[in-house]
């Protein structure tokens, strides 16, 4: 029988080669395997010899000196394990690990040949004396050989013999002709395989392309990308209308927007005016970038008609009468001690005239509360002016807050127009998401505030304005003062009387009142009890749910339930919306601290995940347990909770979200995850 002897450097590369081979040979030819790994001891005097590398032939030169053929193996990457590699950044270090230098700088060339060239290969294998720390590591089928603290490893597979060798190696053994066909039929399926999936990708390319191409022309602003250079690249079909349909091939910005322009200065414009073609639009430009290089420039434009529009419906609504406070303290019911403590302290600041800075989560009424507040004060019977500060653009905002006069701008009315802080005179001005003013209208708005007076665009005349502020915002205002992003003057003249709203899961006795309220509200007030509309099990779930989006997601709900129910339906758990109930069913942990702590107690851990999970059933702690790597059996589970209960630290009842952190609890589990946290960073 015809014999071929394969030798390689190790164990994992022999086993790859010699299947490899034997799908092409068959039963004709015996194979013989040896690594240089495992040592090799016998003469291969008249035989044929396929070297899995050039470096192979130093090792075994002796054995293979009276050999009949040495060939050494030609070796090419299979595409079917490459694809990881696409989804890496451009220019991201890459340690390349195989068996020896040699292979190592091979394979780098292969990787480089088929077209990774953005990015950087370091060598790695086993003896180097010194190497780039990298956190990636790619490796053809080496991975016991990547260094411990290399985090992503990608295994793109043992390297395969390519046709050519093949057909040397059958010619050599005198079965080409029989066998030949089989490999080269192999290698053009691959060849066609290859040419689908790359057809694939192209297809889902242009596809892609295309849709950004209608999200593009159905943005309502005009759009074009420029390089660094200021070379345009692409323009939406709003910036073509602009510019009576130019191509933009071969255009530079400033053949568009004038030899002035410069784009490495204009990355500065922010929704400033500009004139165009005698047109005046809102130009901001933006600079795209990663963390070492300008990727292009983006350029808005926003026809100024949108502003009078703005300008138009703001003017509407103050000469309608509709800027009055709709709401009282008497629409604010809760049962929940802390809610109440609110509403009580929010009662004296009314009676005040100090600013009030509101500041709590969405969805929890704060513009309620601020209607509230106004019409509890000395001057309910004045103006109620809301504005939403995240909702109007800087140079919409400045105008709107402090008016302007005639010819201030070009589209400025005539006659000019009163701003908000005019039409807020002696009443209350509130000031919505006020964490999103940019820095300039904060400066503005601080020196109204100081001297009570406000100056229009455009003119040097002050107006004299009694206003009284309330703000309200979702962030941490101390938060972004110490990041610079909210002047630390404006924040102390606006947090005289500070308060803080409280978020619906810590106020869950208020839940199925709230519920009870919603459905009278959407139903015509024909629901007498909750439990005419829901079982037990959903009334539960009401109940224990986390309500990130507060009374707003309540609210939401309650329409849903309203909308779907059915006549004479009791509505159950699985009526609720897919998407709100999905969270409890989901069997994967939804916080950071997924590993067991092993300085955390059993008792620590199962308080953390109520915690965590704002509320969770049993079964479900003694499945988290098991996530985090803890194996604790109901029975023990149910102890701690009863141990647990005693503290005060969680309440325990029945169904899905049964078990829930009390006040005492919630401060007790901050302390445990910030000393875990602590513990982490030790080790």
């Amino acid at each position: 029988m015809k014999e071929l002897i394969i030798i390689s450097l190790g164990v994992n590369t022999l086993e790859s080669m010699t299947e490899q081979i034997k799908r092409y040979v068959g039963d004709e030819v015996a194979i013989r395997g040896y690594s240089i790994e495992k040592g090799v001891e016998e003469d291969f005097k008249d035989k044929i010899v396929l070297l899995t590398g050039a470096p192979i032939l130093q090792h075994v030169a002796a054995q293979v000196q009276g050999a009949k053929k040495i060939i050494v193996a030609r070796r090419a990457l299979s595409y079917r394990h490459i694809e990881k590699l696409f989804m890496l950044k451009e220019k991201t270090n890459v340690l390349l690990v195989n068996d020896t230098k040699e292979s190592c700088y091979e394979a780098i060339e292969q990787l480089k040949g088929h077209g990774f060239h953005s990015l950087a290969f370091f060598p790695y294998y086993p003896g180097i004396s010194s190497y780039s720390s990298c956190a990636i590591a790619v490796t053809p089928g080496e991975s016991r050989f990547v260094p411990p603290e290399v985090s992503e490893v990608i295994d793109i597979g043992n390297r395969q013999v390519d046709i050519t060798t093949i057909t040397e190696i059958m010619s050599e053994l005198n079965i080409l002709k029989k066998a030949g066909m089989l490999a080269s039929s192999e290698f053009v399926s691959e060849i066609i395989e290859l040419t689908k999936y790359l057809s694939i990708i192209n297809r889902k390319l242009d596809d892609s392309n295309l849709l950004l191409t209608m999200i593009f022309d159905k943005f309502p602003k005009a759009l074009l990308f420029c390089d660094e250079k200021g070379q345009v690249t692409y323009s939406n079909e709003k910036m073509k209308w602009i510019f009576e349909g130019n191509a933009f091939l071969d255009v530079h910005v400033t053949d568009l927007f004038g030899a002035e322009f410069d784009i490495r200065t204009a990355q500065y414009y922010e929704e400033e005016l500009f004139q165009l073609r005698n047109n005046t639009y809102i130009l901001s430009v933006d600079k795209v970038e990663n963390e070492k290089e300008v990727i292009c420039y983006l350029i808005e434009l926003e026809n100024y008609d949108n502003f009078k529009y703005v300008d138009q419906v703001i003017s509407s609504k103050i000469n309608s009468g509709k800027f009055i406070a709709r709401y009282q303290f008497a629409h604010i019911h809760s049962r929940n001690e802390r809610m109440n403590r609110m509403i009580q302290l929010a009662k004296r600041m009314a009676k005040r005239q100090g600013s009030i800075l509101i500041q709590g989560e969405s969805g929890t009424g704060k513009e309620l509360l601020a209607q509230a507040i106004h019409n509890e004060s000395p001057r309910s019977n004045q103006p109620f002016v809301p504005v939403n500060c995240a909702a109007l653009s800087p140079s919409v905002l400045e105008s709107e807050l402090f008016g302007y006069e005639e010819g201030a701008f070009t589209g400025a009315k005539k006659g000019g127009k009163r701003g908000l802080f005019e039409s807020a005179n002696h009443g209350t001005l509130f000031l919505d998401e006020i964490g999103e003013t940019p820095l300039d209208v904060q400066a503005k708005l601080l020196r109204v505030i100081e001297e009570g007076e406000v100056r229009r665009v455009g003119s040097n005349h002050q107006v004299p304005v009694d206003v009284r502020i309330i703000s309200a915002t979702n962030q941490n205002l101390a938060d972004k003062v110490a990041d610079g992003s909210f002047r630390k003057d404006l924040y102390y003249r606006l947090n005289v009387l500070p308060l803080d709203t409280v978020p619906l899961r810590e106020r869950k006795e208020d839940i199925m009142p709230l519920v009870h309220h919603y459905l009278n509200v959407f139903t015509q007030n024909n629901v007498y009890h909750v439990n005419e509309y829901l079982d037990k099990e959903a009334a539960d779930f009401l109940s224990l749910h986390p309500w990130p989006g507060n009374v707003r997601e309540l609210v939401n709900i309650v329409e849903y339930m309203v909308n779907i129910k059915l006549p004479k339906q009791r509505m159950g758990l699985n009526d609720l919306p897919a998407y709100f109930i999905a969270e409890w069913k989901s069997e994967e942990p939804q916080t950071e601290l997924k590993q067991i702590k092993p300085f955390l107690s059993a008792e620590e851990q199962v308080l953390l995940i109520i915690y965590q999970k704002y509320g969770i059933g049993r079964r479900r702690i003694v499945q988290e347990l098991e996530n985090r790597g803890l194996s604790i059996g109901e029975g023990k589970v149910k102890l701690i909770l009863e141990a647990l209960r005693k503290k005060g630290w969680i309440e325990v009842n029945k169904g899905v979200r049964g078990c829930t952190v009390s006040q005492r609890g919630e401060k007790q589990a901050r302390k445990i995850a910030e000393s875990a946290t602590v513990a982490e960073e030790a080790d």
